[in-house]
């Protein structure tokens, strides 16, 4: 039996690939000397997430998340890499705080990269993710020197929820809906303990604790108890696919404002859009009975007026006025970008004839950012403003 008394140092010429994605591993590297590219192959070509040099971390997630490799290590330039087995990072981990946030630190990166370049969080297992992140958080947590430990609030009920959110979101996009259904799992698998302390006598909002008792086996115990699920058929992952229309709307380019009229325009499918049954029914408890019988639109004043579906706010005699000073055809243009409550304002406002017109032959729909909705909708608040003495 062969005793090593010091690290491993493997060498690799420029161009030399080191490892590939999709390959079982349970060592990672350390730069000691060179350049190192992590790449992916997104449709066909090759993607550098990152370019890494001396004294940085890689390949981690294969023995902090026994994962496969989620990415290839490519040599850009001569270098000396030294191994470091499973065995030596959970030395590491345990006797230095430091380390672990450097672990956090390097996650961050890597995730972050990641998401920007492929545009999906999914391609990686998002359940292992979330347990990798709370292993690291909880180890930095529990490291806390004593000195320190009396500025953080709350500190022996545990690690607080809502910091181990903040730590995901600044790794990546992920919704508190996951991240909930997450520590859901994890506490119904009795692998964490979560503890809640009510924010003042009146208050409704609790501030939840995790406590890891054993959480030097946390990730052991939770790689094996989830490989049996699997093993059986359990569906882990299907429930981190839910994604917040804040998310939704980053993704696309949007805004969560305009994701909101998508759905209230029913231009979005109903099976896209979800609610917690038990959380729901717990919101609804307070509300009067009324309130979903209801909606009111939020008013707006004249000079936050810019887009066409903000007609609805202009009060009728003003509309009525403005719309006197256009022909059918730009009548025809701003009727035609707006929903049906926009729609039905502009027909109360102008002539029968028109309206029946717009009633007898509507024009084909379009979309509210068209160039020219664009410029008879300024046009329109523009009037607006006059008729109200508004520069």
């Amino acid at each position: 039996m062969i005793v090593r008394t010091a690290p491993s140092i493997r060498t690799y010429h420029k161009g030399k690939v080191i490892f590939h994605e999709g390959q079982e591993s349970k060592i990672a590297y350390m730069i000691k000397s060179g350049t190192v590219d992590i790449f992916k192959m997104i449709d066909k070509k090759k993607t550098v997430m990152a370019s890494l040099r001396r004294g940085d971390i890689f390949g981690e997630m294969s023995l902090l998340a026994n994962q496969k490799r989620t990415a290839s290590a490519e040599a850009s330039s001569f270098c000396e890499l030294v191994v470091i087995t499973e065995e030596m990072m959970n030395k590491l981990l345990k006797s230095s705080p430091a380390t672990v946030k450097k672990m956090l630190e390097l996650l961050a990166k890597r995730v972050a990269a990641t998401d920007l370049k492929t545009g999906s969080a999914e391609q990686s297992d998002s359940f292992l993710a979330l347990a990798t992140i709370l292993d690291l958080a909880y180890r930095e947590f529990a490291y806390t020197p004593r000195d320190k430990q009396r500025e953080i609030e709350n500190y022996k009920m545990g690690l607080s929820v809502n910091s181990y959110i903040e730590t995901v979101k600044s790794l990546a996009a992920f919704s508190n809906v996951e991240i909930d259904s997450f520590l859901e799992t994890v506490f119904k698998l009795r692998l964490i303990d979560i503890k809640s302390v009510k924010k003042g006598d009146k208050s409704a909002f609790v501030e939840r604790y995790i406590q890891i008792k054993n959480f030097e086996q946390f990730m052991c115990n939770l790689r094996s108890l989830y490989k049996q699920m699997r093993e059986l058929g359990a569906k882990v992952d299907q429930r981190m696919t839910f994604m917040s229309f804040t998310e939704l709307a980053r993704r696309t380019g949007s805004t969560p404002e305009l994701i909101y009229k998508k759905v209230i325009k029913e231009e979005m499918p109903e099976n896209l859009l979800f609610f917690d049954r038990e959380k729901a029914m717990e919101w609804r408890k307070d509300k009067d009975s009324n309130f979903f019988n209801k909606f009111r639109r939020p008013r707006k004043a004249l000079d936050d007026l810019e887009a066409v579906d903000d007609i609805i706010f202009i009060d009728n005699p003003t509309l009525k006025k403005a719309l006197e000073g256009f022909n059918y055809y730009k009548i025809s243009i701003l009727y035609s970008a707006l929903d049906q409550q926009g729609k039905d304002k502009i027909k109360r406002n102008i002539g029968k004839k028109v309206a029946q017109i717009l009633l007898r032959e509507p024009p084909r729909d379009r979309d509210p950012n068209d160039a020219e909705v664009l410029e008879c909708c300024d046009e329109l608040l523009d009037t607006v403003r006059k008729l109200k003495g508004v520069n």
